[in-house]
């Protein structure tokens, strides 16, 4: 017997873990998804219960704690100490949702309760059981966790603009200015730069930088160390008059500035999000991205997750321009004949850049 095992037989170990099968239908994440060796530890310390079929994992708050709706905020709520909370439940296929929430129902206030918002059955159990969404935790592996509470503390609610995924903002382009741009591009025959990522499919999605940290405009990552202004690049000045046209309409200061495309035929930016950057958000000192469709097709098809778990399905369409919180879920997927390229633009965060997506 291994050391992680805890003491516990193998054949238990696998038990338990099928027993979270609905759970990991809905995890995305390697480090929450429940395993072996995560059965063995929760085991060993007394918090993986049964009851009619239905699975958990609780825990009691040894301090307080902080719910953020992603890694760098903003702060849902905080867990205070001595307060349950069940981290992991599942259920088998016996189980509905009244039976469910018979289970819920045994348990005493105050308690919290994380679940994936994908999973429909559970959603209606935990909210037939008594308790309130609080809000939403997205994780960077794009798991859609929903932070549900039963007791009589009252919370503050974030800034309603951090709740958007997705959204057709106010402004639009001209159509004649859009395809003489487009049309230049396409001239112009530029070798665009592949965005590493295990999500880049085939390595269909590609950019080139307008601003940036460097004025190479075939650099188009982001230096996070604060110490690299943003410049305008070879490409910009090369197209100036025909981009500033887009760019002077939009309000607020600009981060970076990027051409991006996706190839034709089923180029796809499978799903995830980007939470690596701690600027990104909709309040003042941080930062949003807009999306302005240059050349697109009607299969170009762009999808995003809310807070409640819910696809979003869109199609940009020309001279649009689109607000994405590229912290949730997201997919694109160009399944036309035709390039997709879009102008896309990050802007600091102000009274200006919200009323446009309100």
């Amino acid at each position: 017997m291994k050391a992680w095992q805890k003491g516990y037989e193998l054949d238990t170990l696998v038990d338990w873990t099928n027993k979270f099968e609905s759970y990991n239908k809905y995890c995305f994440s390697p480090f929450t998804k429940a395993k072996k060796n995560g059965m063995a530890s929760a085991l060993d310390k007394g918090l993986l219960h049964e009851h009619q079929g239905v699975v958990y994992e609780v825990r009691t708050a040894k301090a307080k704690s902080k719910i953020k709706m992603f890694g760098a905020g903003p702060e849902i709520a905080e867990v205070l100490q001595g307060e349950q909370v069940i981290s992991k439940i599942s259920y088998s296929e016996n189980n509905n949702v009244e039976s469910i929430t018979n289970v819920l129902n045994e348990f005493k206030e105050p308690i919290w309760c994380h679940i994936f918002e994908e999973d429909k059955t559970l959603k209606d159990s935990v909210i037939n059981s008594g308790f309130r969404k609080i809000g939403t935790k997205v994780s960077t592996f794009s798991d859609i966790v929903g932070v549900y509470y039963k007791g009589e503390r009252e919370f503050t609610p974030v800034p309603q603009t951090e709740n958007i995924n997705i959204l057709k903002t106010k402004l639009e382009f001209d159509h004649n200015v859009i395809d003489d741009l487009s049309q230049y591009l396409i001239d112009m025959n530029l070798e665009y730069t592949n965005h590493n990522s295990n999500y880049n499919k085939g390595k269909a999605w590609q950019a080139l930088s307008l601003m940036g940290h460097e004025t190479d405009s075939t650099y188009v990552d982001k230096y996070l160390d604060g110490e690299h202004p943003i410049v305008k690049t070879d490409l910009y000045y090369k197209l100036e008059s025909k981009v500033d046209h887009f760019l002077d309409k939009i309000p607020g200061k600009f981060d970076r500035v990027r051409f991006m495309t996706l190839k034709p035929g089923g180029g796809e930016l499978a799903r995830h999000t980007d939470q690596t950057d701690p600027t990104w958000g909709t309040t003042d000192g941080k930062m949003v991205r807009l999306h302005i469709p240059l050349k697109t097709n009607d299969k170009v098809i762009f999808t995003s997750w809310d807070n409640n778990g819910e696809r979003h399905i869109h199609n940009m369409k020309k001279g649009e321009c689109w607000f994405l919180d590229t912290r949730r879920p997201h997919t694109a997927i160009n399944g036309g004949d035709d390039i997709r390229i879009h102008l896309v633009a990050d802007v600091w965060a102000n009274d200006d850049v919200r009323n446009i997506l309100t």
